[in-house]
């Protein structure tokens, strides 16, 4: 059987970068989305197949960090990724984002479950067969997370964001790259400054109409948010900016 990796060059456009024309935070979820799909449809485990299954993917967590130069608009960068052995609830893949010269200037990981698309219960993870070898490469040993539990105090800002038609994904639920882009929204001077890391827990589902009721505060020089649908936690996030 064939290793289970995949790469893939992309263009970095001018709607994927920030006003000093480096990629956002949002953009590189995009990156792992793309990719991620597409290998999932080539394993036999993508959209469709699973559907046909009554199952559907959820992600629960995903993390990135800026380890070289960050890519810029009109730059050609290679995104790979690949599955982790996975356990008997949860999925992990890891991400590399590599420049032309190929060398590494941000990685990644997710972890995900599958959901029954008529119970919306939680269903184990030998249910789904991956066609291929996994790939014996890690940067990231430690098992991936569910929760960040933060533990909101001292409160600097609070925003309120209406899910719109235009940020849903297949599932009809609020799509895992654009919590970044809420996040980001709220303050002005945060889309003048560039990542160093992003960490982003997802909770309970955000649909269409949906009022996410968002809380800012920081720990450590670290920007903290939390995201409420009804009082009901949404996500959690922690980003590093640049100074």
């Amino acid at each position: 059987m064939a290793i289970m990796y995949r790469s893939i060059n992309f263009n970095v456009r001018e709607r994927d970068v920030n006003l000093n024309d480096n990629i956002r935070p949002a953009t590189v979820l995009d990156y792992f989305q793309d990719i991620a799909g597409i290998h999932a449809m080539e394993l036999g485990v993508g959209f469709k197949p699973m559907l046909d299954l009554k199952l559907f993917w959820v992600i629960l967590y995903v993390t990135f960090e800026k380890v070289g130069k960050i890519p810029r608009f009109g730059e050609v960068i290679k995104v790979n990724t690949w599955p982790k052995t996975q356990s008997k609830l949860e999925f992990e893949r890891e991400y590399e984002i590599r420049d032309i010269n190929d060398n590494l200037v941000i990685k990644g990981i997710s972890n995900w479950c599958v959901i029954n698309s008529e119970t919306r219960r939680l269903e184990r993870a030998e249910k789904v067969k991956f066609n291929g070898e996994y790939y014996n490469k890690s940067n990231y040993n430690e098992k991936c997370k569910r929760k960040l539990g933060l533990n909101p105090n001292n409160i600097i800002k609070e925003y309120d964001y209406k899910v719109h038609m235009t940020d849903l994904d297949h599932n009809m639920h609020l799509n895992n790259a654009r919590y970044l882009d809420i996040v980001y929204n709220m303050f002005i001077e945060n889309g003048k400054k560039d990542f160093k890391k992003c960490e982003i827990a997802y909770i309970s589902e955000a649909r269409l109409d949906d009022i996410i009721h968002v809380k800012y505060y920081k720990e450590n020089n670290s920007d903290c948010y939390l995201g409420y649908v009804n009082d009901e936690l949404c996500f959690e996030a922690i980003i590093e900016l640049e100074d």
